[in-house]
């Protein structure tokens, strides 16, 4: 593990963010609005989380 160089720890990250963008629209809408007054698309919250995995994964991908 300590052979491998840096970079590699910053593609593991990106592949995890990349994953977790993806679960992210496993959830089903119904669940998501299941409580909510309104089914408006900016309480989507899958949409919120794809934006700050979007922005985690432009960090990332910079700094590579």
């Amino acid at each position: 593990m300590m052979e491998l160089p840096v970079a590699w720890a910053n593609y593991l990250s990106i592949g995890g963010f990349a994953f977790l963008g993806v679960l992210v629209w496993l959830i089903p809408r119904r669940v998501i609005f299941t409580d909510a007054t309104d089914s408006a698309p900016w309480r989507d919250i899958r949409w919120w989380a794809t934006g700050l995995i979007a922005l985690q994964l432009l960090l990332y991908a910079t700094f590579t």
